[in-house]
């Protein structure tokens, strides 16, 4: 079961990677597949970070769909239009890979597409 970073945020996932896009922000690994339930609209959110050692910091994420250039008709839209987290103006080196963000219930629902997340 996640942990909890406060009362009304849970868990939504563990960063394996990030990587620094020029005009977007820092893009945290892994991304999620497009809800089936289509419609998505972007989120922006604080949302909190902690890092394996336990220490924690908030920043502003923007959840929103990103176009991934896959070649093969074998893979779907919903994985070339994944929705990836994008956190701005925070450095690369500030979020270790194995830190778990949290959001709220909401946001996980939506990202996840699904009521029971």
């Amino acid at each position: 079961m996640p942990q909890e970073a406060s009362m009304d945020k849970v868990e939504l996932m563990k960063i394996e990677d990030t990587f620094m896009v020029d005009g977007v922000g820092l893009v945290l690994a892994p991304s999620f597949e497009l809800p089936a339930y289509a419609n998505w609209k972007n989120i922006i959110e604080k949302v909190t970070i902690r890092s394996p050692e336990g220490v924690e910091f908030e920043s502003e994420a923007l959840f929103s769909m990103m176009h991934v250039n896959i070649k093969g008709p074998e893979v779907s839209i919903s994985k070339r239009w994944p929705v990836v987290v994008t956190l701005r103006g925070v450095a690369k080196e500030l979020v270790a890979v194995g830190s778990a963000v949290f959001v709220s219930k909401p946001t996980k629902q939506a990202v996840l597409g699904h009521k029971d997340a």
